[in-house]
């Protein structure tokens, strides 16, 4: 106690309480508390990230990475099983300008409480009774001539992942894991980390160039991965991601994403006559057809005019 306030000290640290014990003991309560309860949540989050990272897409784990700061910032004061529906609901509420965000977020936490539950650190899930925010689905389509000027600024490296990918519709993350044990005379053959789907791209000559152009990148260093690093070590999809908005930069293209390009390999696929469904790795119709729906402009007829 200091000039008739109480302080609750830590190291050269002096955080006022209260003039009144009663009130003093509560403050020092929720303070103390509040300190186990945010290494408990700590560990709970890194405890997830743990087992993610052998579950989930390694640009999914960079995603949910950063939602675990989101988190731990958000529910400092809070102990995993202090957390209410009503506290996700309220988070995730803080963050509905950016539906594309929150969604992450609640799938994220989702994961995390699932695996509290499993664990036994709680008894139910606080976030399986929250909705989704509704997205609007993204419809961009990157034309022949933005594609090709991205290209002309990308690295050596981004021009092969960018030919592979639109080659053979595949995400990055996939592209960038094909392995050389996956080349042979019949194709590349790979299996998809977000569906765990597999699939055999059949060797066209196209295919063949692109990548004979990759293992021609570092040819003094063979990884075990068709595309590396000059020591050999896989390529780093943060790496990738940098050099893909600098060469949209320079190209002067707007609003291109790297994933854009498998919705333009599965349209420019369709209108060829070309199996896009199954060149995508989709196992349904239906969410295939909602794929390209928002990638495709429908060409009407129009009514012949009326003779007087």
């Amino acid at each position: 106690m200091s000039h008739g306030r109480y302080y609750l000290v830590r190291g050269n640290k002096w955080t006022p309480l209260s003039r009144d014990l009663h009130d003093a003991l509560i403050e020092y309560a929720r303070l103390t508390v509040g300190k186990s309860n945010n290494q408990e949540l700590a560990d709970l989050v890194e405890r997830t990230l743990g087992d993610m990272k052998a579950t989930v897409a390694a640009s999914t784990f960079k995603n949910y990475q950063s939602c675990s700061r989101k988190v731990l910032k958000a529910f400092s004061q809070f102990s995993p099983s202090q957390v209410k529906p009503k506290h996700i609901a309220a988070f995730l509420d803080h963050h509905r300008s950016h539906p594309s965000m929150a969604n992450l977020l609640r799938s994220f936490l989702k994961g995390m409480f699932q695996r509290a539950v499993r664990w036994g650190i709680v008894e139910f899930n606080p976030v399986r009774d929250i909705e989704q925010f509704k997205t609007t689905k993204r419809d961009r389509y990157i034309t022949a001539e933005e594609f090709k000027a991205i290209r002309e600024h990308a690295t050596p490296t981004l021009k092969c992942l960018m030919d592979l990918a639109y080659i053979t519709g595949q995400r990055m993350g996939d592209v960038i894991k094909i392995r050389y044990a996956d080349i042979s005379d019949e194709g590349v053959f790979i299996k998809q980390q977000k569906t765990r789907n597999r699939v055999l791209i059949s060797m066209t000559p196209d295919l063949d160039a692109a990548i004979k152009e990759a293992r021609s990148i570092h040819q003094s260093v063979k990884g075990l991965t068709l595309l590396h690093k000059r020591d050999g070590k896989p390529l780093a999809y943060g790496t990738i991601h940098h050099q893909w908005v600098k060469a949209c930069t320079a190209a002067k293209v707007e609003d291109a994403h790297f994933h854009d390009i498998r919705a333009a390999s599965a349209t420019d696929a369709k209108k060829q006559g070309l199996d896009s469904k199954t060149l995508l790795g989709h196992t349904t119709d239906s969410s295939h057809n909602r794929y390209l729906r928002s990638k495709e402009v429908p060409i009407a007829s129009p009514v012949p005019a009326r003779k007087s």
